[in-house]
């Protein structure tokens, strides 16, 4: 397969990164997934932005790294030369580039963009969710972004696969509904729409922002409201949302929920 790294065409299998690497050593740096549907990446424009806000964060000088226009030719390149002709998967990587141990001695970066096939925009149903009981989420600077340490969602998913689960629900400290393993996650109770404030240390994740102006646009209410277990489970519906798509969550222990298909018509209606 081949990849784009600081601009260039690679093979990934050749691909080599130094001991030193700090995305490797510390975690520093992040990265987005990226739907690319009948050859159109989804929301990538808000995807860059949100690069462009933790880069901030970081203290990461991006230059032209993340530079629109390019990355549209770089997607169109890796789609020919690897003769991906429907839907597939893009991830973007930026590192920074320097030395230095926990203080680093500069802020430029590299970054690394890559595809696979993938299929999107199916209903997927959920059949067996419920609350991790090992992770819970903290907020703080770099809660919301999507970082190269990722080690809360590793812990949450070993508990998932050995608790048999098909989705896994985390908490924040305070017992509230933050997020789902890799997803936000909405609910709809009597007509409305609810989600985590980002204050209970969840994923900014793009596809939610959308959402919620999405609804909001076509006359539903939405609100982002902190609600502990006991109100949760008594929702209508409840579903997840990331760059995949939207997932259905059909039973949590022996609470079962409708699937209300009203965000999955939504989003189709863009694709």
């Amino acid at each position: 397969m081949k990849a784009i790294l600081n601009h260039k065409t690679i093979d990934i299998d050749n691909l080599l990164l130094s001991l030193t690497n700090r995305g490797f050593k510390y975690g520093d740096g992040l990265f987005e997934t990226i739907a690319l549907i009948n050859g159109t990446p989804r929301f990538l424009k808000d995807h860059l932005n949100r690069l462009k806000k933790g880069a901030e964060v970081l203290k990461l000088d991006l230059d032209d790294q993340i530079d629109y226009r390019k990355i549209c030719r770089h997607i169109n390149n890796l789609q020919e030369q690897n003769k991906i002709q429907g839907d597939a998967i893009l991830r973007l990587y930026i590192w920074r580039n320097a030395e230095g141990k926990y203080t680093p001695n500069a802020r430029n970066c590299d970054a690394l963009l890559t595809i696979e096939d993938s299929v999107f925009n199916k209903l997927t149903l959920i059949s067996k969710a419920d609350f991790s009981n090992t992770i819970s989420n903290y907020p703080s600077c770099i809660s919301s972004l999507k970082t190269m340490s990722a080690l809360n969602y590793v812990i949450a998913g070993i508990e998932k696969k050995e608790r048999k689960l098909d989705e896994i629900i985390l908490l924040d400290s305070k017992g509230n509904i933050s997020e789902a393993l890799s997803s936000n996650i909405f609910w709809k109770k009597d007509e409305k729409f609810y989600t985590p404030p980002l204050s209970t240390g969840c994923i900014e994740g793009v596809m939610r922002n959308w959402l919620i102006k999405e609804l909001i646009k076509n006359g539903y209410q939405v609100k982002e409201k902190l609600s502990k277990i006991a109100q949760f489970i008594q929702a209508d519906s409840i579903f997840t949302t990331n760059a995949n798509g939207i997932n259905y969550i059909q039973t949590i222990d022996k609470n079962s929920y409708t699937v209300d298909t009203i965000s999955y018509e939504l989003l189709n209606s863009v694709s």
